[in-house]
């Protein structure tokens, strides 16, 4: 392998696990937190969108070596309708993270109780009739999340309903805000296994420095 050979496979390896080293870095570092976090689910497919896709990429931009350009364009035509398709409409669910399905459904009846609002359901959804709203909870223990999909039941669209709605998810905020934990052995697990693959990419970027900056001077010094 020449020089430019290294200089090429070093960044690859940067880009396809520096992003997702980072995603498991910042998940770590949320789940070893003293109390849950709660971020809008379109935000959370965003940010594990951009984690994955160098690492999707990867494979497809070795094929332009074989086959051209056409493969990446279809496979960038392809992820962006793929993209479309999943990402959640705005205010239509949130991830809670550091938490499980049990203590989710306790702050969510207990946002509930504040606002004077009677909820019912098991544990896979939260039905609450004054606003006609129905919340799904699906768990992920692997991440530790629980993700909260909204649904309205047909014709309660009401600017007072949504107003109700918001103000529960304010509240249910709040309560985890209150909500005191102590750290989790899996956001330390995580924050390992982040460092381990950013370990990876570093290692060969300082191993190969020599070729790097002959290859950056000239570029630039040509």
């Amino acid at each position: 392998m020449d020089a430019s050979d290294q200089v090429v496979f070093v960044l690859q390896l940067v880009l396809a696990l520096g992003p997702l080293a980072v995603y498991f870095l910042g998940l770590g570092l949320v789940n070893s937190q003293a109390h849950p976090c709660m971020v809008p689910a379109r935000t959370d497919f965003v940010v594990l969108t951009i984690a994955l896709v160098p690492l999707i990429m990867g494979p497809v931009l070795a094929m332009v070596k074989f086959g051209g350009w056409w493969p990446l364009a279809v496979a960038s035509v392809a992820a962006a309708v793929f993209v479309g398709v999943l990402l959640p409409r705005r205010n239509s669910g949130w991830v809670i993270y550091n938490t499980s399905l049990p203590q989710c459904r306790r702050l969510l009846y207990r946002a509930c109780r504040r606002l004077g609002l009677s909820a019912e359901g098991n544990d896979e959804q939260v039905q609450i009739a004054e606003i006609g709203l129905t919340v799904f909870l699906t768990a992920l223990p692997v991440l530790r999340n629980v993700t909260l999909s909204l649904r309205t039941q047909s014709g309660r669209h009401g600017e007072g309903d949504q107003a109700v709605v918001r103000r529960l998810m304010d509240t249910l905020e709040g309560e985890i805000q209150e909500e005191s934990m102590l750290p989790s052995p899996a956001g330390a697990s995580m924050v390992v296994i982040g460092a381990a693959m950013l370990a990876v990419p570093m290692w060969f970027f300082f191993h190969h420095v020599d070729a790097i900056a002959r290859a950056v001077r000239q570029i630039f010094f040509a």
